[in-house]
């Protein structure tokens, strides 16, 4: 009941991504980073030298580097071990028991470690907005973007995205720095996002329009 093992496929490229609705823009005024759920646990699905998970990677490892260079907050999220049937509730239903309490399970993968800095939110349900301080985190540090990277899409980041946008904060939905069960599920959650709560965009746009934004402030 627990994950499958995920067959390779490519990561979508920027001329394949759906039309977005609006038009915002990230700004690093403005913007919080949230790396969720890369934990080894949910990345041992993957074959970690194949697509998608070698871009995934590489990317927010790109997102991180850059929001860190900028000042611009990082929040990681973490599912915790040997959660009670209590806090599980109906995930039990469709995921079983979840993670064991074992680094080799719960830590984030070794190359996007948090630092010092970072703040790490535990996580209970699908979004990371449920049972968690992120909103009171985004309004204490007077941020309404919420940048959206890890796995799995079509879950996690897909819900975490529909709660930001209503709650007023603009989801950017990075589609190369997110992965999924399939290219076909990777591809719902992009085009979801992109006609009904946010923006979908690439990590190397992110960049550029962070640097953008920035030089206009200097």
């Amino acid at each position: 009941m627990g994950i499958p093992a995920i067959t390779p496929y490519k990561m979508p490229r920027i001329e394949e991504l759906p039309e977005n609705k609006v038009d915002w823009k990230v700004d690093p005024k403005r913007a919080v980073l949230l790396i969720h759920d890369m934990q080894k646990y949910f990345l041992s699905a993957y074959d970690s030298d194949q697509s998608p998970v070698v871009e995934l990677i590489q990317n927010i490892k790109l997102l991180k580097n850059e929001c860190k260079e900028m000042g611009i907050p990082i929040v990681y999220s973490a599912q915790p071990g040997n959660q009670s049937p209590q806090d599980r509730a109906l995930l039990t239903d469709f995921w079983g028991e979840g993670l064991e309490d074992n680094p080799n399970y719960t830590n984030i993968v070794d190359e996007l470690s948090p630092d010092d800095q970072n703040v790490v939110l535990t996580k209970w349900r699908y979004s990371a907005f449920q049972r968690t301080e992120l909103l009171d985190y985004l309004q204490n540090q007077g941020r309404d973007q919420l940048i959206i990277c890890g796995v799995y899409a079509h879950i996690g980041c897909l819900l975490t995205a529909c709660d930001a946008f209503m709650q007023d904060i603009q989801p950017f939905f990075v589609a190369d720095a997110v992965a999924d069960f399939s290219e076909e599920f990777h591809l719902m959650s992009l085009n979801y996002v992109s006609s009904r709560c946010g923006i979908t965009t690439t990590a190397t746009r992110i960049v550029e329009e962070l640097n953008s934004k920035e030089g206009v402030a200097k």
